[in-house]
């Protein structure tokens, strides 16, 4: 129709989940390493690889992962830690990291997407292959949830929704169909006026 236009997007964290890669695309370093750059430097490299995106027509990156991964659970958990693609177990850090990557992605005129709310880093499955991850700590107003609020402050566009069951939640639904998640949450305690996605919906956690 008239006036609307079609916005391509892509997954471009970095680590093991870069879709775009070859020439004209700068290999992005994991999340692990880049939380070992500055605040500053992460924000330049991500415009950098933001304005390598919009060279390809893609003006939406879905990332960054804002979820924290406790030090006890990187090597247990599936989803973030076992892949690297969390900025660590600190919120306060990650929190900065996400800050610094929604920061230089929207320089660059990237729409970003913060994930997978309202966290995979305290689960063991994959929800990608499993139907039955719960979350059985994540509570309202969790201090894991720093990365999202930050995000959402420095400007993200989107956040995406988990496809996890979080009991302390909302027992009875999976995330990306809470009312207290969705409404609640994110347009309540966050704020968030942008766009709410689903994490995939073809994957084997929906198939039931």
């Amino acid at each position: 129709p008239e006036d609307i236009q079609t916005m391509i997007a892509a997954d471009q964290e970095g680590g093991s989940v870069q879709r775009l890669k070859g020439t004209g695309f700068d290999p992005i370093p994991s999340a692990v390493q880049q939380a070992k750059l500055s605040d500053r430097r992460l924000a330049a490299e991500a415009k950098t690889w933001g304005q390598q995106l919009q060279s390809a027509g893609i003006t939406a990156n879905l990332a960054p992962v804002a979820d924290v991964v406790p030090r006890s659970m990187i090597d247990r958990n599936e989803p973030i830690g076992q892949l690297h693609r969390g900025y660590g177990s600190d919120p306060v850090l990650v929190a900065a990291k996400v800050r610094a990557f929604v920061s230089g992605m929207g320089r660059a005129g990237v729409a970003t997407s913060l994930k997978h709310f309202p966290g995979l880093g305290r689960v063991r499955g994959n929800t990608d292959f499993r139907s039955d991850v719960v979350d059985t700590v994540t509570r309202r107003g969790d201090p894991a949830l720093a990365g999202f609020s930050s995000g959402v402050e420095a400007g993200a566009d989107m956040v995406m929704v988990s496809s996890a069951t979080y009991s302390k939640l909302d027992p009875k639904h999976r995330a990306a169909f809470s009312p207290t998640v969705l409404r609640g949450m994110i347009r309540g305690d966050l704020d968030f006026t942008g766009v709410i996605i689903s994490d995939d919906l073809t994957a084997s956690a929906m198939r039931d």
